[in-house]
């Protein structure tokens, strides 16, 4: 039987969702609570940013976590071609928030270390990607449009933490704002909230080498 998947809150600027969710990650399979500032520090996060995960993820991998990621953002391209790759891959709801409240501009530095050490499909993830690396044993997580899966118009990007599917339900850690704790999320509003195979989105599954 699955133990139970620590739970963390965002902080109050809403912009540490994806800290949250490796904080969770951290305490599940570690039994190590992180600080806020450890996780700045391991993400590269500052208090007015979302961070990427490039660093992070090159952090996990050097602590002991086998790391599986999909995504159809090609950081090849985007080493290569800069900034105008971005109108490329993102809709344009998407650039204006990436490049209002996420440090993608100096992600370019992290892009060598994380093609080298991470498992990296680029492509479109699908929720059965999701199912496969829960029945390996992962935590999940999976960027969404945070306002589709709150019923709002708009678009704001979010990472939850998935570790269960109960038949047609997936049951997520949602760090927020506002936060929900084992959030039960049915396939077809996740897949929504994913973009329906038309985001930028991607799904990344842990668990301990």
């Amino acid at each position: 039987m699955m133990q139970p998947v620590p739970f963390f809150a965002n902080t109050e600027n809403n912009l540490r969702c994806m800290l949250a969710c490796y904080r969770s990650i951290l305490a599940y399979f570690t039994g190590k609570t992180w600080s806020w500032d450890e996780l700045d520090t391991l993400t590269g996060f500052s208090n007015d940013t979302a961070a990427w995960t490039l660093k992070s993820l090159v952090e996990l991998q050097r602590l002991g976590f086998d790391i599986v990621m999909i995504e159809p953002f090609d950081y090849r391209k985007f080493f290569d071609q800069g900034e105008g790759y971005l109108s490329e891959i993102f809709s344009p709801a998407e650039l204006d928030w990436q490049l209002k409240h996420s440090n993608i501009l100096s992600i370019k530095k992290d892009i060598p270390k994380f093609l080298e050490t991470i498992n990296y499909e680029c492509r479109r993830p699908t929720t059965k990607d999701i199912d496969t690396m829960l029945a390996e044993g992962r935590l999940v997580t999976a960027v969404v449009n945070a306002k589709i899966l709150n019923g709002e118009p708009g678009y704001s990007s979010h990472m939850i933490l998935i570790y269960k599917k109960d038949n047609d339900t997936y049951v997520a850690h949602d760090p927020g704002l506002p936060a929900y704790e084992s959030r039960k999320i049915p396939v077809d509003l996740l897949w929504k909230a994913m973009g329906e195979g038309a985001s930028a989105t991607d799904v990344t599954g842990f668990r301990l080498s």
